[in-house]
């Protein structure tokens, strides 16, 4: 684990030694990119088994058939609460998370909602309303793309998961859940930018108090968008791949990421990724620009769910993930509100490269 602390002296202590080795150890760091140096904050406050990683299983059955899946999972946990649940929601209504945010209302949970005006008037979150919950919505062109619940500063629910039915059974998602004080007090901070405050898009502040972490010994970064340059992050972490670069994407056209990633693969780095079939086609899409690389270490294929593969998520070296809601585009980039979280450990990283080798294996059966 890279813990930051002490950051002047480690870039002296770096200087010194790249003149001894002569090897230019600022720029293997990223210490020369523009990137600021954070300390790293532990959380005492998580416990040792302080995630759990969920992926959807998109049979998309009948509606009347649409038990047991996740969003039973969150409405129970959020059943839990004692004193505050947020949820920031692009679109809500899975029936069971609706059902659990009016119960809490009723027993006197506060209850924060955050939607994007496309889904503003959905009869779901017309419910809300009626049942004395105030709604806030963003109602720019740009999306509030956000999914995530924060339960009772504690509990964070995060990933590429809509609280939709179809989100829970039809499409391929991730969501991870997590214990941890320090992160649950990010996405409340910028909970309160969009509740409270009503600040969306580039009108956020950059302030996310804990943007990297150590929670249970490993090392965790988080960041919002637009207020951070989210395609600049994640273009650094591909650029520092050393030997194997999978990805899932819904959507796969920013320019920063694409050329990354191309770069590691003129190096022969391993890519493997998997795009959401509708949109790959396009002249904008990454799919046929990798597609054409005609490089033997790179292969991307189209999915096979017949209903939307969902996924964001890159997998760096087999023990980096990056995921959350930002799709690989400049409108997450630049417009929308955005999150992401990025773990560091090996084991973290093996559920979400079993999750890709499932999508690639329905992958290829599609082709």
């Amino acid at each position: 684990m890279n813990k930051k602390t002490g950051g002047a002296i480690l870039v002296l202590i770096l200087a010194v030694l790249s003149v001894i080795f002569g090897q230019d150890l600022l720029q293997q760091f990223g210490l020369d990119e523009g990137e600021p140096i954070i300390d790293t904050v532990v959380d005492p406050g998580a416990p040792v088994d302080w995630y759990e990683i969920y992926f959807t299983n998109p049979t998309c059955p009948p509606e009347a058939e649409r038990i047991g899946g996740l969003d039973e999972d969150i409405a129970n946990d959020m059943l839990s609460a004692e004193v505050r649940v947020d949820i920031a929601a692009f679109d809500l209504d899975a029936e069971p998370i609706v059902q659990a945010l009016i119960e809490l209302e009723a027993r006197g949970v506060e209850v924060r909602v955050v939607t994007d005006t496309d889904y503003a008037s959905l009869s779901s979150i017309n419910r809300l309303r009626r049942n004395g919950i105030s709604v806030r919505e963003d109602k720019r062109s740009a999306f509030m793309h956000n999914k995530f619940v924060v339960i009772d500063g504690r509990i964070v629910w995060a990933g590429s998961m809509n609280f939709t039915s179809n989100g829970v059974y039809c499409n391929n998602n991730n969501i991870v859940r997590i214990n941890s004080p320090r992160l649950a007090a990010n996405y409340t901070t910028e909970m309160d930018e969009l509740y409270k405050d009503e600040l969306f898009g580039p009108d956020s502040p950059e302030n996310t108090p804990n943007e990297s972490l150590s929670i249970g010994g490993i090392e965790v970064e988080n960041y919002f968008g637009p207020e951070r340059e989210i395609s600049l992050i994640i273009s650094r972490r591909v650029a520092r791949a050393e030997s194997e670069i999978l990805f899932m994407a819904f959507a796969f056209t920013d320019e920063q990421i694409g050329e990354a990633l191309l770069g590691r693969a003129d190096s022969g780095v391993i890519v493997r990724g998997v795009f959401e079939r509708v949109g790959s086609d396009t002249p904008f899409s990454y799919y046929t620009t990798l597609e054409q690389a005609r490089l033997a270490n790179v292969a991307v294929l189209t999915d096979g769910n017949p209903q939307v593969m969902h996924h964001k998520v890159f997998i760096i070296d087999q023990s980096t993930v990056i995921f959350g809601s930002f799709n690989f585009s400049d409108n997450a980039n630049r417009r929308n509100d955005e999150n992401i979280l990025i773990v560091h450990d090996p084991e973290f990283a093996s559920y979400f490269l079993e999750e890709f080798e499932t999508v690639w294996a329905e992958a290829q059966v599609g082709e």
